[in-house]
C-alpha cells in the first residue's frame, strides 16, 4: 500500500460529458473508518442511481445483500447496487476497516454490471495485485493529484475498470475449468446429487479414488474440503428457499438432504450466523460469522 496517499474522497461532476453516451465517474476514494457510525442503508440512500466497488485493504467490515450477510475481508471486495436492499457498515467486532472505492453511474454499463454480479457474486475474492485493484488505486492516486481533469477521461475510467473486471471475470471461470477432471466430476455430482450424498464415501466412489487421495486433491483444487463444498451447495439451495418459498424448516432441511430439521438448523446457523428461521424473518442479528457461499 502507499502510505503517502492521503485518505479522502474525490467527486466528479463534468458538464462535457454530462447527460450524453458517455460511462459517468461518480466518485474514488480511500478510507479508513473505525467507528460503528459507519452504516450505509442502500434503500435509504438519495444520490443513486449508482453502482459501489468497494476493497478491503485492511480490517474488515459486513456487507448485506438480500437479507444474507458476508465478513468483507482483506482481499475482498463487494459489488452493489444504489438504491437496493443491501447494507454495509463497520460492525462491532472489527476496530477499523480500510479500503479503495469507485462509485459509477450506471448509464451505459448497466448490462455489463449486471453480468458480472452474476458471474462472480457480490463479495468476491480479488488478488492485490490484479489489475483490476492496481487500476483502482491508480484511478485514486490519479485523483487525489487532481490528474482526472475532465468527462472524457473520467469515462475512459469507468469503462477501462469495466474491462478489468471481465478480464478478472474470465480467468476466475477459468479456475474452475482447470481444476482436474475428476474433480470437476466430483462437483458435477455433488451438484446434480446433493440431496442423496450422505458421505465422503460416496464423492469419493463416484469418481474411482481413494478417499485419501480424493480429500487431498479435491481440497488443493477447490480450497473447500469435499464434505464443505457439499455443504456450501446444500446451504445456497435452503437460502433460496427461504427466500422464495413458504415450506417449512423441517420440509427444507428434508429437500436439501439432511435428515431432519434439528441438524440442519445447526448447520445452517454455523455457516450464515443464524437459524433460519431468523434468515427468513429478516431479523438483525449483531452477532454473526463470516458467510462461506461465494
Amino acid at each position: 500500500m502507499n502510505n503517502t496517499m492521503p485518505y479522502d474522497t474525490y467527486g466528479f461532476r463534468f458538464l462535457d460529458t454530462l447527460g450524453r453516451a458517455f460511462c459517468q465517474l461518480y466518485a474514488v476514494g480511500f478510507d479508513k473508518v473505525t467507528s460503528q457510525d459507519y452504516d450505509w442503508d442502500g434503500l435509504k440512500r438519495i444520490d443513486g442511481p449508482l453502482f459501489l466497488f468497494q476493497y478491503t485493504l485492511s480490517g474488515f467490515g459486513h456487507v448485506e445483500v438480500d437479507g444474507v450477510t458476508y465478513k468483507v475481508e482483506p482481499g475482498a471486495a463487494f459489488m452493489v447496487e444504489i438504491p437496493s436492499s443491501h447494507r454495509y457498515y463497520l460492525p462491532s467486532s472489527s476496530e477499523s476497516w480500510e479500503f479503495y472505492f469507485m462509485l459509477m453511474r450506471p448509464n451505459t454499463i448497466s448490462e455489463q454490471w449486471h453480468e458480472l454480479n452474476q458471474q462472480i457474486g457480490p463479495v468476491v475474492q480479488i488478488p492485490r495485485e490484479s489489475s483490476v485493484i492496481l487500476l483502482l488505486q491508480d484511478v485514486v492516486h490519479a485523483a487525489s493529484k487532481k490528474h482526472i481533469t475532465d468527462g472524457y477521461r473520467a469515462s475512459s475510467i469507468v469503462y477501462q475498470f469495466m474491462m478489468e473486471l471481465y478480464r478478472f471475470s474470465t480467468s476466475y471461470q477459468k479456475e474452475k475449468e482447470a481444476w482436474p477432471p475428476k474433480i470437476q466430476m466430483a462437483v458435477e455430482q455433488m451438484e446434480q446429487h446433493y440431496k442423496i450424498l450422505q458421505s465422503l464415501e460416496d464423492i469419493a466412489q463416484s469418481v474411482e479414488l481413494s478417499k485419501y487421495h480424493f480429500t487431498r486433491s479435491f481440497t488443493k483444487a477447490t480450497g473447500y474440503t469435499p464434505i464443505e463444498y457439499l455443504t456450501k451447495i446444500r446451504i445456497e439451495h435452503a437460502v433460496r428457499l427461504l427466500r422464495e418459498t413458504d415450506v417449512t424448516i423441517e420440509e427444507i432441511a428434508r429437500t436439501v438432504g439432511y435428515a431432519n430439521g434439528s441438524y440442519f438448523i445447526k448447520v445452517f446457523r454455523k455457516w450464515i450466523g443464524f437459524s433460519p428461521g431468523d434468515f427468513r424473518a429478516g431479523r438483525q442479528l449483531t452477532s454473526i460469522n463470516q458467510l462461506k457461499i461465494e
